[in-house]
């Protein structure tokens, strides 16, 4: 019996100006493309939140691709921008987690590229075949990077972007840079607290190091910044180190 080809399950969030008139398009003018992709249709690229696309690979999706209007020529002036800096910190978060990055793309279509569409689709489709499934083990380091892009920092920093760029005085790649830090250190955070939420019990720096595998000296710096902003405390000592719980448990 022939082996069964797979199939690549892909989401595409498409903005309504650009991609999906693109999409559209290439439908009325019967350019044949690939039927793997399921299109979700949002007003801009810059609304794609990097945690949606997270969302449809926990939900079975093998890729995901946002699709947006070319630089110059959002509806939105800035939006496409925004979303492409959000891939870009995306990327660099999969590089760190060891997850492979060509499972999430971001490309421009305009309303009048119905081929491009085409084209776009069946080359990402067919990335993704050559990738296979996506692996099981991916969910545990998805799970880190949602939980990082859901603390508040980080998103605070992520919704001052604009603003940032607007008044003209942040340099592009320290910016990008400064970002990526933040969103390492959020995730850092995460396995913090999934280490106490799984012990359910206090610890200490040594046995943070060990369950995380996070250096003690970059503990150590979390902890001081935690226990500074009352979301840790000290509780207690054990082998001559102190022993440090969420506030308030």
């Amino acid at each position: 019996m022939a082996e069964e080809k797979f199939e690549p399950k892909i989401v595409a969030f498409t903005c309504n100006w650009c991609s999906y008139a693109g999409a559209d398009l290439a439908g009325t003018s019967r350019i044949q493309y690939a039927p793997n992709m399921r299109i979700i249709r949002v007003m801009c690229s810059g609304r794609v939140e990097p945690n949606f696309i997270l969302e449809a690979l926990q939900k079975g999706a093998d890729g995901v691709c946002v699709l947006g209007c070319h630089f110059g020529d959002c509806h939105y002036i800035s939006g496409n921008y925004e979303a492409n800096r959000r891939m870009e910190l995306l990327r660099s978060l999969f590089k760190d987690m060891g997850l492979d990055e060509r499972r999430i793309m971001i490309e421009w279509v305009s309303a009048s590229e119905g081929e491009r569409f085409s084209q776009v689709v069946n080359d990402f489709t067919e990335q993704i075949r050559e990738l296979g499934p996506l692996p099981a083990d991916y969910g545990d380091s998805l799970s880190l990077i949602r939980g990082a892009l859901e603390g508040e920092r980080l998103r605070i920093v992520l919704g001052s972007t604009k603003r940032a760029f607007d008044s003209g005085s942040v340099e592009e790649d320290r910016y990008n840079d400064a970002l990526h830090d933040i969103a390492k250190d959020e995730i850092d955070r995460v396995k913090m607290f999934k280490a106490l939420d799984e012990e359910n019990r206090p610890l200490t720096v040594p046995e943070f190091s060990d369950k995380t595998g996070i250096p003690k000296m970059t503990i150590w710096r979390h902890i001081l910044s935690l226990t500074r902003k009352n979301i840790l405390e000290a509780v207690g000592e054990e082998h001559n180190y102190m022993l440090y719980q969420r506030r308030g448990v």
